[in-house]
């Protein structure tokens, strides 16, 4: 009875009516802050990254929470990535093995401490680990509107007990999206090329202030700018900013040899004098047109695929369908016929002088296209002048 007493005396005074202030009194030593993680070298991590970091002395707790994960052993992984319906999801890590990952690849880490009071700060944790429960921690990615940027962005004003503003929010900025991502595109232009062969007309549109914090980069910036009120009284957001990792990965130069505004006017210029023999020689040289037109014909189907079967919302509509046409395709079994049909020259006529059009109009389309390209789309239009011409 002695211990039973003994111990009913150490409940009440662990659990008695000031607990709750005392919680929140420890809340008072919590940290939250928003890391910045500079580009890495990989595509996935070309754009940098965003992430929350909870310190809780009291209770030794330092942890990251990062909304940019996906799992490579998801079924019909890469179907679904294409289809833009793989499920990115919530992770909660040690702060040290979050840094050792990103030390690990030379990229740097910056840290901004957020000006937050006690309720606004047991508000934003208790909906960061209601979010990391199993049922809540998936969500469909989607790579301008729905990231490990914009859910930090989303999720500060919704939680916070005080008033969070962003700078001008709504105010365009003189940037499109396509602008922006370009920005980290300099030193890569093959996935400069591929990026802008699939991202579509809404990239061209231009991003709002809110939108441009897309980017972890442009996330930071606007935090930066950002201010709070409390108590009637407005302040920073932002209350101490501090440099954890300071190295930044280096992305190797591309030779110029390899480039592909080279290598794509390396194969018009072969293209071009094989055309010329032909002239000379009088004949069609068909398996030049099978690869010219049958790749071509190839990436109209992926723009199709991309724009109609997938649940990007920047894939569609796509101006490149206008020189990768996918109605190439069935013409190509034509082409080896030694007696082709009447409807073949005026084809390629009438394809010449649209082709033509779109080459001569590709500074002012509503789509920026991809200028790497542009030496084989010249191309196309010289095997089609040339199959207009031949009998």
């Amino acid at each position: 009875m002695r211990h039973l007493f003994i111990l009913f005396f150490l409940t009440l005074l662990f659990v008695n009516p000031t607990s709750k202030v005392q919680a929140q009194e420890n809340t008072d030593n919590t940290k939250i802050s928003i890391l910045t993680c500079s580009p890495g070298l990989e595509l996935y991590s070309l754009f940098g990254h965003s992430a929350i970091r909870i310190q809780d002395p009291a209770r030794r707790m330092d942890v990251v929470f990062n909304y940019g994960n996906f799992d490579f052993n998801t079924p019909n992984f890469y179907v679904k990535f294409i289809r833009g319906k793989l499920k990115y999801n919530l992770t909660a890590n040690r702060f040290r093995d979050f840094k050792a990952a990103y030390k690990r690849d030379k990229r740097s880490v910056v840290e901004q401490e957020l000006n937050l009071d006690s309720i606004s700060k047991q508000k934003l944790i208790k909906a960061l680990w209601e979010n990391y429960r199993p049922e809540n921690r998936y969500y469909s990615y989607d790579f301008l509107f729905n990231n490990c940027s914009t859910l930090i962005r989303d999720i500060l004003p919704r939680e916070a007990n005080d008033k969070i503003e962003f700078e001008n929010p709504n105010q365009k900025s003189n940037r499109s999206f396509r602008d922006l991502l370009n920005l980290y595109l300099k030193q890569t232009p093959w996935i400069y090329t591929g990026i802008h062969l699939v991202l579509s007309q809404p990239c061209d549109a231009k991003a709002t202030n809110y939108q441009e914090m897309f980017l972890p980069d442009m996330l930071k910036s606007g935090f930066d700018h950002c201010q709070i009120t409390m108590d009637n009284q407005t302040s920073k957001l932002v209350s101490n900013e501090n440099v954890i990792l300071s190295e930044t990965a280096i992305q190797p130069q591309t030779p110029w040899y390899l480039h592909p505004t080279f290598i794509f006017g390396l194969i018009a210029f072969i293209g071009f004098m094989l055309t010329l023999s032909s002239i000379k020689n009088k004949k069609r040289f068909v398996l030049l047109d099978v690869l010219v037109f049958g790749s071509t014909s190839l990436l109209g189907f992926v723009i199709l695929f991309l724009w109609f079967f997938t649940d990007h919302q920047a894939m569609g509509p796509n101006w490149n369908i206008l020189w990768a046409l996918p109605i190439h395709l069935p013409l190509i079994p034509v082409l080896f016929k030694k007696n082709r049909p009447a409807w073949v020259k005026p084809y390629f006529k009438y394809h010449s002088i649209f082709l033509l059009v779109f080459i001569a109009a590709w500074p002012i389309l509503p789509q920026s296209l991809p200028y790497t390209i542009l030496p084989f789309v010249v191309l196309i239009l010289i095997r089609s002048i040339f199959n207009a011409t031949r009998s």
